[in-house]
Order: structure tokens, then sequence, then C-alpha cells
């Protein structure tokens, strides 16, 4: 597989050597490379599982002049655990106008979060973050046009995109102390300045 932008080729390379022992995949996307479609979410292509920090990094296209170019693409992925999840999505010009989203598996029609350029941004990035729970759910990219949001294709196309889905862990929250045990280390905080000022003085 190509990738085809050289800032992605290098941020590529420094995630791979920063994450050595983390859980990662690198993927093209299957429909310009093999014909089969992924332009819904009862056929999404399957990525497999977004582990604890790890990423899956996809390199696909809307390109109008292919089968299936100016469709939605769809891409199905599972999560073990609780995570803060990025999508971002780069293209090789700022003029391209991506649209990307998440979806729940138990209601593909439902879209939890999105990002969109409507040619207003200067830059070949965009991303969101969103908290997922264990399951499986689908990112979706297309183009930019009214009514984006339900995700059924057409709209700006005639681009080659690079989708990185990028998982941080979520830190289980810290115990909140017994008061009790909050009175005691008070007390403790408050003999200890006292032992300070006598020996100041």
């Amino acid at each position: 597989m190509t990738i085809r932008f050289n800032a992605t080729q290098r941020l590529l390379s420094a995630l791979l050597l920063v994450s050595a022992t983390q859980a990662h995949a690198v993927y093209a996307e299957q429909e310009p490379v093999s014909g089969v479609s992924n332009d819904a979410p009862s056929i999404a292509e399957n990525l497999g599982t977004l582990q604890d920090d790890g990423f899956l990094f996809l390199s696909g296209e809307r390109q109008s002049s292919s089968s299936g170019g100016s469709s939605a693409d769809f891409f199905r992925f599972d999560v073990g655990a609780d995570q803060q999840v990025s999508f971002t999505i780069e293209t090789p010009t700022a003029s391209a106008m991506p649209v990307i989203g998440v979806f729940d598996d138990g209601a593909p029609n439902l879209l939890l979060a999105s990002a969109f350029d409507d040619n207003s941004s200067t830059s070949q990035f965009l991303s969101f973050s969103y908290q997922l729970a264990p399951g499986t759910y689908y990112a979706a990219v297309s183009g930019f046009r009214l009514g984006w949001q339900d995700f059924d294709g057409g709209g700006n196309s005639g681009w080659t995109y690079n989708l990185l889905l990028n998982s941080v862990a979520v830190a289980p929250a810290a115990p909140v102390p017994e008061p009790g045990t909050m009175a005691m280390l008070l007390a403790g905080l408050g003999v200890l300045g006292m032992v300070a000022r006598r020996r100041r003085s």
C-alpha cells in the first residue's frame, strides 16, 4: 500500500515508532482496490478492533471516476473498553471538502458525532473526538453538500484521503475520600503547619 502524503508518512512513522508496543493497523480502502462496495453500514469494510492506546489508519478515496467513488465510505470497528477516540482525516489539498462521522451499531443511522469542511477552512486536516463505550461502531467519510448529515453519498468528490482513528484509554476516576478520611488529612496538615511554625520561631 502506498501512503499518499509526505506529512502523513512522517506522522505514521512517528506513530509506529512511539507505539511499537501498542496495537495498530494500516489499511487501504477495499472499494477502489477490489471493487467490493462499502457504501452503507450493512456492507461496511471491517477494520477490526481499536485497542486501548492503539490506532487504525486507512488510505481511501472519493474519486468520482471510480465505482462508488462519490458514495459515502463506511468502516466498521470494535471497541473493547471505554475509550476517547479521535477521528482525523487528511486530504491532499485544502480545497477538498470532507465530512467524517461516527455511528452506533445499535442504531446504524444514529450519528453520534461528526465534523465537516464547507471549504471555509484552509487546512488539509479535519478532526473530532468522542467517548466510546465497548461495542461496534462505524466511521464514515463523505463529501460536503447540503444535507450531508444523512451520509448517503454525493457531495464533493475527486480527492483521496487518509483516515486515522486514534484511541486513548480512559483512566478510572480517582476514588473520592470518605468525610472522616478528609477530616484526618486536614487535621494532619494542620499539625504539620503548626510544627513548621514552631521550628521557624
